[in-house]
């Protein structure tokens, strides 16, 4: 029986300790808080890199796209570009055509879903060029830029060489070569 007693008394004394306190519970939620005020901008950074390197491999493969297309249709396939937070880009058939008007350019149109990216180009005149039919030559040498318009500025592009060859770039970005 006084066994019985003793486990009666340790068993109210274990239930007795089960469960938090509210200053227990206070402690718990500041960690979360200051982890979370930790990892937040960091998270919001990793965000802001992938939005940029999904942007620019899109451009690739649109570019890729345009090449083949040439050689397929043994046609000039002409991308237009604008430039700045209200960027778009657009494919052509024969004709450069205007990305920032509906249904202008025939064959692909990519405009800018929101502003936290802006695009630049350099040594591509007049924001337009085109891949020509016989080997998919561009005629043109230049970089294509997309750069972060909120936090730290990174910037990543797509060089098209005189022959049409692209290479995705970036200086800041790691696993690229340099622009």
């Amino acid at each position: 029986m006084m066994k019985l007693i003793e486990r009666s008394l340790v068993l109210q004394r274990i239930r007795k300790y089960l469960g938090f306190n509210l200053f227990e519970l206070l402690i718990v939620l500041a960690i979360i808080g200051i982890l979370a005020s930790i990892a937040v901008p960091s998270f919001i950074s990793y965000l802001q890199s992938n939005r940029l390197v999904g942007t620019v491999d899109s451009l690739y493969y649109t570019l890729s796209y345009a090449r083949s297309e040439a050689i397929k249709r043994n046609a000039n396939i002409h991308v237009s570009l604008q430039a700045g937070s209200s960027w778009c880009y657009g494919l052509n058939v024969g004709s450069p055509c205007n990305c920032a008007t509906a249904n202008s350019c025939t064959l692909s149109t990519v405009s800018a879903p929101n502003t936290y990216l802006s695009l630049s180009t350099s040594g591509i005149t007049s924001n337009s060029f085109h891949f020509e039919p016989n080997h998919g030559a561009a005629g043109v040498t230049g970089t294509i830029t997309f750069t972060t318009t909120s936090g730290t500025a990174t910037s990543m592009g797509v060089d098209v060489s005189l022959l049409g060859s692209l290479r995705v770039c970036s200086s800041q970005v790691s696993g690229y070569q340099a622009c």
